[in-house]
């Protein structure tokens, strides 16, 4: 055996750190794009979410008002002005609610009175699942006694969802941190004591009361706003999930417009405060990491353009070559990848990350990779012919087979006149994937 050696030259390409993470922002869906960025923006001061409006600062604590979870929601304001607890609620709960409540409990363990007590309480719950009342004031009406009824009150509180029967807002956060296991006095002081700076955003009275950083109170509010402000949304809610399309297409005159679905995350960009600061700072070692932060923010915002930019280009791609399909005049065209990438000239892996996880609404909402599709089979078209359109030729073809049912062999037959070449068993699969039923079937139902 001979062992030699030599010098042999090879090209590699290898990404950068940078490039890399710019194609996972990419490979994003909107919903993750939402959590990437706001994790950005808890542990980078330089980053800012300005919402909608210019120079309007939307925090975690407004989405909670977006949610329902307003404070002032709790009051209703009299004539003079004043606010005063919300004490007049008695609104009767949908039967689910009680009965899931009650459901809880073991109706033996409990004297008739005890019973009765707690239904009564569940039906003086509001909108939200709060108790805001005092109990003195609904001991009176049929006889309870306050101490009696704040003893079944405290077993309620136990139950699930937690948070309900709080008195306020306040009351249920706290219960569902604890809930949750998190054990932090600082995070239960600022919902003890500066609830209203809270509600009102007002994150620098905040970090001056509590003497923590805003960076902090920012992650407070972060944590704050993954809770329910509406105990009664666990109960009442069902279990349909909806599809949030991460791409929308509109037609005016006869051009396409395409918008990335994400303006409802805000926009974000570099908070103005903290260059000032930077700019202003004396101390070395400030200005360094001021500037590392500044670098991190200015990145995250680049690929959050190009990734806009990438994915808007190749759904316009998209729409050019399957135009007859959206417009609904024509079947769905093979088209691979690799076309799209190389009408604009970027690798096909861009495209692969462009459509992964994404959906596209017009008219209806669906997969952006399910526009993808190879050609099934070669026929007089230069392209070929995607399944979609053999589906549509084998519905066309039963529905106008008249008395006499076609069986597959002689759609087979009657999709080569149109050039079109496939299998028996292929032809049997698209019918069966369209739940028609066989020839044998429809001759029994005609």
């Amino acid at each position: 055996m001979e062992i030699g050696g030599g010098l042999y030259t090879e090209q590699k390409q290898a990404m950068s750190a940078g490039q890399v993470q710019s194609l996972n922002v990419l490979a994003l869906t909107n919903q993750e794009l939402e959590d990437f960025l706001m994790n950005e923006y808890l542990e980078n001061p330089m980053l800012e979410n300005t919402g909608d409006k210019e120079n309007e600062m939307i925090t975690d604590v407004e989405k909670l008002y977006e949610r329902g979870s307003s404070f002032r929601d709790l009051y209703l304001s009299n004539p003079d002005g004043e606010e005063t607890p919300r004490s007049d609620v008695r609104a009767k709960q949908e039967a689910p609610l009680k009965e899931y409540l009650l459901s809880q409990l073991d109706q033996g363990s409990y004297p008739e009175r005890t019973w009765n007590m707690m239904g009564y309480l569940i039906d003086c719950l509001d909108e939200k699942g709060y108790l805001s009342a005092p109990v003195e004031e609904l001991a009176g009406p049929y006889g309870y006694q306050a101490e009696e009824l704040r003893a079944c009150l405290e077993e309620l509180k136990e139950l699930e969802p937690a948070g309900i029967f709080s008195k306020d807002l306040a009351e249920c956060l706290e219960r569902q941190l604890l809930e949750k296991g998190i054990q932090d006095e600082t995070l239960f002081r600022l919902l003890r004591e500066s609830f209203t700076d809270l509600m009102n955003g007002q994150l620098g009275a905040i970090s001056r009361k509590l003497g923590i950083s805003t960076v902090k109170v920012k992650e407070y509010l972060h944590l704050i706003s993954t809770l329910n402000p509406r105990p009664v949304m666990d109960v009442s809610q069902d279990d349909t999930e909806y599809v949030v399309p991460d791409i929308l297409v509109a037609r005016h005159g006869g051009q396409w417009e395409v918008t990335i679905n994400d303006s409802w995350m805000g926009e974000y960009r570099l908070n103005d405060y903290y260059l000032r600061l930077m700019e202003e700072s004396q101390d070395p070692e400030l200005t360094a990491y001021f500037k590392e932060r500044l670098e991190r923010a200015r990145f995250v915002i680049g690929c959050v353009e190009q990734r806009r930019r990438t994915i808007v280009r190749i759904v316009e791609a998209v729409l050019a070559l399957q135009e007859e399909y959206f417009e609904g005049t024509g079947p769905l065209k093979p088209m691979q990848q690799e076309t799209v990438a190389g009408m604009l000239d970027i690798h096909v892996s861009t495209v692969s990350r462009a459509v992964k996880g994404k959906y596209i609404q017009y008219k209806q909402c669906v997969p952006l990779r399910s526009l993808f599709t190879a050609a099934v089979s070669e026929s007089g078209g230069a392209g070929g012919v995607s399944a979609e359109e053999i589906r549509q030729r084998i519905r066309a073809l039963i529905a106008g087979e008249g008395s006499q049912p076609l069986s597959d062999q002689r759609l087979t037959e009657l999709l080569a006149e149109e050039g079109i070449t496939v299998s028996r068993r292929a032809v049997a699969k698209y019918r069966m994937q369209m739940n028609l039923p066989d020839s044998r079937q429809r001759g029994m139902i005609k």
